[in-house]
């Protein structure tokens, strides 16, 4: 089996990753309800049953809906830096967690669980202190890493010559300035504290990926500002401009959410 997953979710209505090895699985954020998470995994096989534990990346509601409800019934592990998991959103949106069953892991800090490194990194984003995670096993890394308005050289430097990314192509820049958003708003997703663009997604993988790249997730798509189709182009037109390694053989696919997750990737 060694290590595959699969978006269960993923935009601003909610995200998830199921990860899942050969001796345990994890989530990456619940950001839906108990019950939609329940509808989604059952999809591709598996129950809140198989998840031992949830990392969380920041305390952004579509990011930790479900966490609470999930713990109560399941006593599920729950995995996050202390200024996230200890601060008042986080509490509010979750309600009573058992407090054995929270754990810390705290930016460019590393941890064993069961058969995985699962490795936090930061992230550029406006929240209390947000973090994304590499997994690795069995000389496989899968590199997962959305709401970010900015990647720095110390992050790209960690998280090159992965096998898979699974990586934000938030919006068109184009269509983000001329959509009806509030200025404000708008200001905020292309600030270095918002999200990438697929230019910059683009640009994140030129400096990443190498021979051992052979998988490419586009997530957290905007539904106003962006499609499966310009995301593919644009992220497509900077790798062929900037990267030597790419080619048509690259296995690039973006994911939009129509209710259904994606088959399982293998890492």
């Amino acid at each position: 089996m060694s290590l595959k997953f699969s978006v269960l979710a993923s935009g601003s209505s909610g995200n998830i990753i199921y990860i899942e090895s050969d001796k345990t699985s994890i989530l990456i954020d619940a950001g839906l309800s108990k019950k939609r998470t329940e509808i989604l995994l059952k999809k591709i096989g598996k129950d809140l049953n198989d998840v031992k534990a949830i990392f969380v990346s920041h305390e952004h509601v579509d990011h930790i809906r479900g966490i609470g409800v999930i713990n109560r019934r399941y006593g599920t592990l729950i995995f996050g830096n202390n200024d996230t998991l200890s601060c008042d959103k986080f509490k509010r949106t979750t309600g009573i967690i058992n407090e054995d069953s929270l754990n810390f892991i705290d930016p460019h800090e590393s941890i064993i669980f069961d058969d995985l490194k699962i490795t936090a990194f930061s992230t550029s984003h406006d929240s209390i202190n947000s973090q994304f995670y590499m997994i690795e096993h069995k000389g496989k890394k899968l590199v997962c890493l959305t709401d970010t308005g900015h990647v720095n050289s110390k992050i790209l430097s960690l998280i090159k010559s992965a096998d898979v990314y699974l990586i934000e192509s938030n919006h068109n820049v184009d269509l983000l300035l001329n959509g009806n958003r509030p200025e404000f708003n708008k200001q905020r997703i292309l600030s270095s504290v918002g999200h990438l663009s697929n230019e910059d997604c683009g640009n994140v993988l030129s400096n990443c990926i190498d021979e051992t790249t052979h998988t490419i997730v586009l997530c957290h798509m905007s539904n106003d500002h962006n499609n499966e189709t310009i995301a593919l182009k644009s992220v497509k037109s900077a790798l062929s401009e900037n990267c030597s390694f790419y080619s048509n053989s690259l296995n690039i696919i973006a994911f939009t959410q129509e209710g259904d997750p994606t088959d399982f990737i293998n890492v």
